[in-house]
């Protein structure tokens, strides 16, 4: 559940989906989906292949420290903080905006109402957290395949058009735009293996991210497929370049009922609020797991009685707050500047983590780690991913200004992944200073439950879900 939502799905259709058409002109964009789907799937099977021995609810920083030493994974972890903070953070203007839009009053103040409500469910138990995700997430998942039936019961033209899939559409010029839309729409589903210390077993972590991110894949070709259908792929670009046409949900009002449309739009709010709590919980462990073994001050592993981390939750809700006053006070747009702007922080450095965490893979392997893991699986597909995943992220970057909406000649293209690259710096730094005045911390960087009081209690063991 926390997988899943935490790539908010109704946000994708309403949002990536049309914003990837609009902005690229590529029929194509379905394969696009498939496309980076795959790729994260070769990244998948060294991640969580790993991931049943690197047990830590920093499972990238831990993964960095297994593989390639207790030093590089200290210099990972403000990146990762860093991303899973904006991911979270932008999340709350488009939440703001879309509440706004929809029954008036200002954005931020509906930014500040949703930051109150994720800081209050961020300290309850997990339990408690899954059943509202998967509540969500169900609802979610239906509407959605209801907009896939409607479109292709109800195609333009009388007939459903293959020519989306056709790789003709894809391989034009635009499909560096769709490659970066698309990666970025997968961000969180990896977010399972942060819950590994509170799973039931190894097993469980990777059949929940492997189970998202093929949820994720499916919902996210088959809807856009379906927005070309029932449109027509000659006007789907033109259409999704109108306000006015008000993509998608018009098809579910047109087609199937006219209230479906405003069901839709209180999805989208509530998708991208259960995606703000799903990340909230991931930088919230993340802390936890530094601060148990004291890269960050011992307070953070501070445990609440439900078994929640909440100094942690307390962090990042701390963090959010001024951004959210800094982008009010600036008069800044929650969607344009806010939104954009974080959220492409955030898709450089996770990429940028997935791309070195499947080396990381390969070299934990060849060390000897592991036990009866195949040859695909310790070095083949882990640096097929590598490759993979790398390109995407490059091509993210080639791409930047057009995911940002930006002018070509903006500096936000130099701003944001030189965020990513002063967080790598601060870890560096951060680092040196542990190795030159507190080796003995170093010493434990990634080794996971040191002592058996600092655990986040197991509350989804035993449990079927």
């Amino acid at each position: 559940m926390f997988s899943a939502t935490a790539s908010s799905p109704m946000a994708v259709l309403a949002g990536a989906i049309v914003a990837t058409y609009a902005s690229t002109g590529v029929t194509g964009t379905p394969l696009g989906f498939v496309v980076i789907a795959a790729a994260l799937l070769f990244f998948s099977v060294g991640y969580l292949a790993m991931a049943r021995y690197v047990s830590s609810a920093g499972v990238f920083y831990a993964a960095l420290a297994a593989g390639f030493g207790r030093f590089w994974g200290v210099v990972a972890a403000p990146v990762v903080l860093l991303g899973y903070n904006a991911i979270q953070i932008c999340l709350y203007g488009l939440l703001g905006a879309a509440v706004s839009g929809s029954i008036g009053g200002t954005w931020w103040v509906w930014s500040l109402v949703a930051w109150a409500a994720v800081a209050s469910v961020g300290v309850l138990k997990a339990r408690i957290s899954v059943g509202l995700l998967g509540a969500v997430l169900a609802v979610e998942v239906a509407v959605i395949l209801l907009f896939i039936l409607t479109s292709f019961t109800h195609p333009a033209g009388g007939s459903v058009s293959f020519a989306p899939l056709n790789p003709s559409n894809l391989l034009v010029p635009g499909i560096g735009g769709v490659v970066a839309f698309c990666a970025a729409s997968f961000v969180g589903y990896e977010s399972a293996a942060v819950y590994s210390e509170e799973s039931r077993s190894p097993q469980a972590v990777s059949k929940a991210a492997y189970s998202a991110l093929i949820l994720l894949a499916v919902l996210y070709a088959l809807a856009a497929w379906a927005l070309a259908v029932a449109v027509g792929p000659d006007k789907v670009v033109d259409q999704s370049r109108d306000p006015s046409s008000g993509l998608p949900f018009s098809i579910l009002e047109t087609h199937a009922s006219p209230l479906l449309g405003g069901v839709a739009t209180v999805l989208v709010v509530t998708s991208v609020f259960a995606a703000m709590v799903s990340f909230h919980n991931s930088v919230a462990r993340y802390a936890f797991s530094l601060g148990r073994e004291r890269v960050l001050p011992a307070v953070f592993e501070k445990i609440g009685r439900g078994g929640a981390p909440v100094a942690g939750s307390v962090l990042q809700s701390a963090i959010a707050l001024p951004v959210i006053l800094i982008f009010a006070l600036t008069g800044a747009d929650p969607v344009a500047i806010m939104f954009s702007w974080l959220s492409g922080v955030a898709a450089i450095a996770v990429l940028l983590m997935m791309a070195v965490t499947s080396l990381a893979a390969i070299a934990f392997f060849r060390k000897g780690g592991g036990g009866t893991e195949s040859a695909w699986q310790r070095t083949v597909a882990p640096l097929i991913g590598a490759v993979l995943v790398s390109a995407a992220l490059l091509t993210t970057l080639v791409n930047l200004s057009a995911v940002l909406g930006a002018p070509a000649d903006s500096m936000t293209k130099w701003l944001v992944p030189g965020a990513v690259a002063a967080a790598a710096v601060i870890g560096l730094i951060w680092a040196a200073v542990l190795k030159a005045t507190r080796p003995e911390v170093l010493k434990n960087v990634g080794q996971g439950q040191l002592r058996p009081l600092a655990v986040i209690e197991q509350d989804l063991i035993g449990r079927s879900l």
